[in-house]
């Protein structure tokens, strides 16, 4: 599709300025959290470079719904504000282009960071918090105490592995959990996933009576049942909201007592719904940066429009919690709010 170029310069500031800010943004965080975990780097020798550019890298992903959307409300007011002061935007209208086709570079740009934001929760945040997860519990040693939980391993058939810790490449204090009815006890597993094998091991099963006897007991014994994979998150409980979007489904499909089901359906509808913020933030700032105005209130525009971000963010946090904790239902909490505000905003911007 052909551009003018008058659409490509706000494509190519909007973005100069978007990728500015967002990596400003990012290196801030990056620094603070460094500085926190600064101890840990030094003291372990074993970090090579590509495994701290990973963690950052998987870091970023995980503050991506957050960073996107602030980078892009930033980028979103330098553009038109300053088209606004500099009497382009009434040079184009008196050309005959629209407001709205004035925005469209801005909500394509927008459209774009909805659709990152939406296959990043469905294939990226899950990977970015199981490497995460695994990071720390393997070099983050101040900043997270590897004894005071049960790590647990959750297997694609249901069962699920917990043990106390990693020594020597072993798992030690194992338990493989195949149902509430039937479980390995397992002093020493070797931490292969493909050829497992277990040292001084007991076979509980539930008897008739509803009572878990160990009847059989084995030196060593190799689990050819057992498969897993490295990367999975070894922390106790698995939380929903690492979880992707089709496994939520599959979760609420199979009516898991695992979780709750307003807990799957909160963190469902809000991994839908938050992929939009990015969309909405330019569809509720544009229309108060181009207001005529001799004087043009950039602080007060700035200032009022960080405020609302970060009061609307903490707002859907809540929202959120709310859900999970069954206090409201998560499409009140949720879809609600998230739905009103959207099409309060988008009214006023189609009258623009």
């Amino acid at each position: 599709m052909r551009l003018y170029l008058w659409e490509r310069t706000i494509y190519r500031k909007t973005l100069q300025t978007f990728f500015l800010f967002l990596t400003l943004f990012y290196l801030f965080y990056s620094f603070v959290d460094y500085s926190t975990h600064i101890n840990d780097f030094l003291k372990e020798n074993r970090i090579q470079l590509i495994d701290l550019v990973s963690y950052y890298g998987y870091q970023f992903i995980k503050r991506a719904e957050l960073l996107i959307p602030l980078a892009l409300l930033i980028a979103t007011i330098k553009q038109l504000t300053g088209m606004n002061l500099r009497n382009e935007l009434l040079a184009l209208q008196a050309s005959g282009l629209s407001f709205h086709k004035i925005c469209r570079p801005i909500l394509c740009i927008a459209s774009c960071a909805v659709i990152f934001s939406a296959l990043s929760a469905q294939y990226l945040i899950p990977t970015a918090h199981s490497y995460i997860d695994k990071f720390s519990d393997e070099h983050l040693h101040t900043s997270h105490n590897k004894e005071a939980s049960i790590h647990v391993i959750h297997l694609k058939d249901d069962s699920k592995l917990l043990y106390q810790t990693i020594r020597d490449g072993q798992f030690f204090d194992l338990f493989w959990v195949r149902s509430t009815d039937d479980i390995f006890r397992i002093k020493y597993l070797t931490c292969d996933p493909i050829n497992p094998i277990g040292t001084y091991v007991d076979h509980l099963e539930r008897n008739d009576e509803g009572m878990l006897i160990k009847t059989e007991s084995f030196e060593r014994l190799e689990f050819k049942g057992i498969a897993w994979d490295k990367k999975m998150p070894r922390r106790g409980y698995i939380a929903t909201e690492t979880r992707s979007i089709q496994e939520l489904f599959s979760l609420l499909a199979k009516k898991t007592n695992s979780y709750s089901h307003n807990d799957l359906l909160s963190q469902l509808l809000f991994k839908l719904t938050m992929p939009f913020f990015s969309l909405l933030v330019v569809i509720a700032i544009s229309p108060f940066c181009v207001k005529s105005s001799r004087s043009l209130p950039l602080f007060m525009l700035y200032a009022i429009a960080l405020f609302s971000f970060i009061a609307f963010f903490t707002f859907m946090d809540a929202s959120l919690i709310l859900g999970e904790n069954s206090v409201l239902s998560p499409f009140y909490a949720i879809v609600l709010p998230f739905g009103s505000i959207s099409l309060l905003f988008l009214w006023r911007w189609v009258r623009c």
